[in-house]
């Protein structure tokens, strides 16, 4: 049995070198990253059970044989150093151990917790992992055992691959690597931001990682023009508890009535739940001069609109549900029984997480939504999570409220979508999120080496 160290800067270039001067019959015992690159310890001639008496153990027949050295990368190799044959055996004794006990290692991690399986497609290999682990009966449990071994050291690989993918990215294109930070300080999530830099053109053009990106990020998203505030009509507002509906309300009752008077304005309360939901609209409307009315189920809401028809301007605060709530269903439906006479409004907070965002506009869009208000923009952390899901479920933005002044605090975001993305920036001086490279790694790793 031959053995031979190599080392490079890459894994790539080290294994062309193996099967350069081993051929494609060698095995690798062991890899780690040493200063200066890569170093792998490869052999001709494997022999397990010469491995197994230097390291002065009984033969074992349950580990599987180590990787082979054709892996079918291409690339240049410089550095190797030869191992003597009076090295050899304490050589061969010591990496098998290390190999052994890696390999033990991660059964451990597999048999803990399944890993998540990353695409397999990577940048620059030409093999895929295209294993099937779709979990099926085993009677064997040394072959179940095999097959949760091989799922985590797929992980292992997957994630190792990613690294070295968004390392050497970041290397050759740094602008670009820039850019996606940003995009995640921003709280823009992986799918909008290959958008994002779908829209870029090449890397090497790259001159701000700041202007350009917002400027791709402003044309994809969504917003609505809206007319209540100059011809008015019947809006319902419908969202989760505590987003902000009854404000929002009092605002655009207020910018109307600043511009046409309260006498066409009328203010319906459609929550019969929440205690003290009618004397909170009360308060506003006592303010403005208009009337409050009070609807207690989706009929008593049509008579009631019936008797506003004449009214140019009438809008209805509705209850606060949550998009799990089992009678979410039945409520949508009651809404959505009055037809064309009404345009509902998705109220959604900034301040909420993606997911839940994501699965609130899929929830309520059971009743057709004329379009988004994003509230409470001045609290918010991180604008990019409400940005990224209506990007996504291609929810039109109508307004965005940031702040308690009424009417001043709320903006047509048809008008005011650049000053909507300077507010994203400005909430990253307030928050200073962290941007975690690993979790770059996996999300970005094989978009940042293909345009490198």
């Amino acid at each position: 049995m031959k053995i031979k160290r190599f080392v490079d800067k890459d894994m790539r270039r080290v294994l062309k070198r193996v099967r350069e001067e081993q051929g494609a019959d060698a095995v690798i015992l062991s890899n780690r990253r040493v200063e200066g690159g890569i170093e792998v310890i490869a052999a001709v001639d494997y022999d397990e059970a010469l491995m197994q008496h230097a390291l002065g153990r009984e033969p074992r027949d349950d580990l599987p044989p180590p990787a082979a050295a054709d892996a079918g990368l291409a690339g240049d190799a410089d550095g190797r150093d030869d191992v003597g044959p009076d090295e050899a055996a304490v050589l061969d004794a010591l990496e098998s151990r290390r190999a052994q006990e890696a390999l033990e290692a991660g059964r451990a991690l597999a048999a803990a917790e399944p890993w998540p399986v990353a695409p397999a497609a990577a940048a620059g290999l030409d093999t895929e992992l295209d294993l099937d682990l779709t979990p099926i009966a085993i009677a064997d449990p040394s072959l179940a055992s095999m097959r949760a071994e091989i799922a985590g050291l797929r992980g292992l690989l997957e994630t190792q691959v990613s690294g070295l993918l968004w390392a050497d990215g970041s290397r050759r294109s740094p602008a670009l690597s820039q850019v996606l930070r940003n995009l995640a300080r921003l709280g823009i999530a992986p799918d909008v931001a290959r958008a994002v830099v779908g829209r870029l053109g090449p890397a090497d053009s790259l001159k701000h990682t700041w202007q350009q990106p917002l400027a791709a990020l402003a044309e994809l998203v969504p917003v609505s023009s809206s007319t209540l505030l100059s011809d008015g009509g019947v809006v319902a507002l419908v969202g989760p508890t505590g987003v902000g509906k009854t404000t929002t309300i009092a605002k655009l009752a207020a910018r109307y009535a600043m511009q046409n008077g309260t006498d066409d304005i009328a203010l319906v309360c459609a929550d019969a739940y929440r205690i003290g939901a009618r004397e909170h609209l009360t308060a506003f409307a006592s303010i403005l001069g208009v009337k409050v009315y009070a609807a207690s189920d989706p009929a008593d809401l049509g008579r009631i609109l019936e008797r506003l028809s004449t009214r140019k301007l009438v809008l209805i605060d509705t209850e606060g549900v949550s998009q799990r709530d089992a009678d979410l269903t039945a409520r949508l439906a009651g809404w959505r029984g009055h037809g064309n006479a009404l345009s509902f409004y998705l109220t959604l907070s900034a301040c909420s997480q993606e997911a839940a965002l994501d699965e609130t506009i899929r929830r309520f869009g059971e009743v057709p939504l004329a379009g988004a208000i994003v509230t409470k923009i001045d609290e918010a952390g991180q604008l990019g999570c409400a940005l990224s899901a209506l990007i996504r479920q291609k929810l039109p933005l109508a307004w965005v409220t940031d702040g308690q002044h009424i009417p001043d605090d709320l903006h047509a975001a048809d008008r005011r979508k650049l000053w909507l993305l300077k507010r994203a920036c400005d909430c990253l001086a307030a928050s200073q999120p962290q941007v975690d490279e690993q979790t770059m790694a996996t999300n970005y790793g094989t978009l940042s080496a293909m345009h490198a």
